[in-house]
């Protein structure tokens, strides 16, 4: 099945083409006493044009201490098997609307077996 790229960015990794595009949700959170709170996440979703990488990064809200990865396709080096990662802050996270370059990153993260690359994170 073909994906539809409207509306969506392009980033070359080591020659193989991904797709990415942020979405704001809404998540509805209950509290104490019945209530529930309506909070908005940002969403940076990455896939590769065969399906075989998709990962779902959650912004973090600033102050925060990490953020949330989630994994669904097969491809996924750095620890497989995973389907949901907390992460420590990256160094290039803090903007509202992610770059290229920070998809890249977070790409060549995800793509490495091994956590040698520490210092993307923040200390």
């Amino acid at each position: 099945m073909a994906v539809s790229k409207k509306g969506m960015r392009k980033v070359n990794y080591k020659g193989r083409q991904y797709l990415w595009y942020v979405q704001d949700k809404d998540r509805h959170v209950p509290e104490e006493g019945g209530l529930v709170e309506t909070v908005d996440e940002r969403w940076l979703h990455i896939f590769a044009s065969n399906k075989q990488f998709i990962v779902h990064y959650r912004i973090p809200e600033p102050g925060a201490e990490s953020a949330l990865l989630k994994i669904e396709g097969p491809q996924f080096p750095h620890r497989p098997g995973a389907k949901e990662i907390e992460v420590p802050r990256w160094k290039y996270d803090s903007k509202r609307y992610p770059m290229a370059d920070f998809v890249r990153r977070l790409i060549d993260w995800c793509m490495t077996e091994s956590d040698e690359q520490s210092d993307l994170f923040r200390g």
